[in-house]
């Protein structure tokens, strides 16, 4: 069963790669971003706009549910040290 979630893993990564890169090879042209307060613009490819929000979005979504996890962590370590606390009260 392990061998057949690390295929199909493999096999959507393989799937998300080529469609980055083709999408990267059709959207060549220039685009200029603005952030409010400055005057200057950054000029980038379209695909490197796209694919740098999409990156900036994967890792901020990693690292909140990283950061719910340890809060997860944290409760769980404090249910057990409460329960082996009742248990040695109960003996």
């Amino acid at each position: 069963m392990r061998l057949i979630g690390r295929f199909l893993w493999l096999v959507i990564t393989v799937i998300a790669v080529i469609i980055s890169m083709v999408f990267a090879a059709s959207n060549d042209s220039e685009v200029t971003l603005y952030l409010w307060p400055f005057e200057t613009g950054l000029s980038l490819p379209v695909w490197l706009a796209v694919l740098g929000a999409l990156g900036i979005g994967i890792v901020t979504g990693g690292l909140i549910v990283w950061l719910s996890t340890i809060a997860i962590r944290t409760s769980n370590w404090h249910a057990q040290k409460k329960l082996k606390k009742m248990e040695k009260t109960d003996e």
